[in-house]
């Protein structure tokens, strides 16, 4: 419920800024930027780096807000998780920049899918069982909160900081029933992009 809430309260307020957009006078800020970029997510639960690559999409209503979406390929195995993991986000990015630089918080719910079922570990009849035993092959909710600083070194290219917290809905079967519990990962992101 409270993820619901959140998810909504993030449309109203997109919804909020287009209108915005359209009512203030538009600067001469490109629309569009396209990206692509490394980054690297810490998986807190499962105490790992999960390093990657991804690919970034913006539409700026104005000088100020803008919606993006961005999708990262993590291929790496990791000792308690097997497969690849995918992840998409989308939102808006808010704050402020100048010619040469803009500071900005952004929040864009989405999901990581991990792919397979998990390597073999101990997963006994144990309560809570590991999550590395429960987590192959779902897709959880995410919400990345955070903050980016970009630097524009002509009109039509950025260079582009990520930092936030990507929160990940997980759900396991307990003896009492089904858990969902949130789980806090730092991730990092650093790339380029072409504005036009």
């Amino acid at each position: 419920m409270f993820f619901q809430r959140l998810i909504l309260a993030a449309l109203l307020f997109t919804a909020c800024a287009g209108f915005h957009s359209v009512a203030f006078a538009q600067s001469d800020t490109p629309k569009v930027e396209v990206g692509v970029h490394f980054t690297s997510l810490r998986l807190s639960e499962f105490e790992k780096n999960d390093p990657g690559v991804g690919a970034r999409v913006t539409f700026n209503l104005n000088k100020n807000i803008a919606l993006e979406g961005e999708f990262n390929f993590l291929p790496r195995e990791q000792t308690n998780i097997s497969g690849d993991r995918k992840q998409g986000l989308f939102g808006v990015k808010a704050g402020w920049r100048n010619d040469r630089f803009g500071v900005f918080g952004k929040a864009r719910p989405g999901f990581i899918h991990f792919s397979r079922t998990a390597l073999p570990v101990a997963c006994v009849a144990t309560d809570p069982p590991p999550l590395s035993c429960t987590v192959g092959g779902t897709t959880p909710f995410a919400f990345d909160l955070g903050g980016v600083l970009e630097f524009y070194p002509s009109q039509h290219t950025v260079v582009r900081f990520d930092a936030g917290d990507t929160m990940i809905r997980y759900e396991r079967l307990r003896f009492t029933g089904r858990e969902h519990f949130v789980s806090h990962n730092p991730q990092f992101s650093i790339g380029v992009g072409y504005r036009f």
